[in-house]
């Protein structure tokens, strides 16, 4: 077009290269690499814990959720030894409605014999020294946070062994 050569624009100037942020900015950043190294290494996921307790005639075990997400299904596995001599009957298991009812799509096997104002009863059948019973509770997480409660085995009105439970419903 025209026989002027054009202009080329001047080199940039040497700008050492330097990240400047905030002291806010920097924990956020911190905190937005924290949350997926805890998730990766379990920290939200669900986790088991085991309550043991014994009495005079019995041995209490609990298996159960520690932690799990809400609206997954889990399971609590309690286990009623007899530690004594002698057959045990008229032994009763109670599930604390403090925490089970913190749940969604209870399922008890054996079934549930009879339900109080605080608890969920399970007849257990006559023990034999040395054997065991094992009753299955399947639900769900449907109440956010930390949820605690009791599981105990009795003897007619007397408790022979009780656990304390505590639960953590993640969304």
């Amino acid at each position: 077009m025209n026989g002027r050569p054009r202009p080329t624009p001047p080199e940039p100037p040497d700008v050492p290269r330097k990240l400047n942020l905030s002291a806010m900015q920097i924990a956020a950043a911190v905190l937005l690499l924290i949350f997926p190294v805890l998730s990766i290494a379990g920290a939200f996921g669900e986790s088991f814990g085991q309550a043991d307790a014994s009495g005079a005639d019995v041995h209490l075990t609990a298996e159960y959720p520690t932690r799990l997400r809400f609206l997954l299904g889990s399971t609590m596995q309690v286990t009623v030894e007899n530690t004594s001599r002698q057959t045990l009957s008229g032994l009763t298991l109670h599930f604390d409605r403090n925490y089970i009812d913190q749940f969604t799509a209870i399922s008890f096997i054996p079934p549930v014999t009879d339900a109080t104002d605080d608890a969920y009863l399970i007849a257990l059948q006559d023990l034999a020294p040395g054997d065991s019973a094992v009753v299955t509770v399947q639900f769900q997480g449907s109440s956010y946070g930390r949820h605690q409660g009791r599981v105990w085995v009795a003897a007619g009105e007397q408790t022979a062994a009780e656990l304390e439970l505590s639960s953590i419903v993640f969304p």
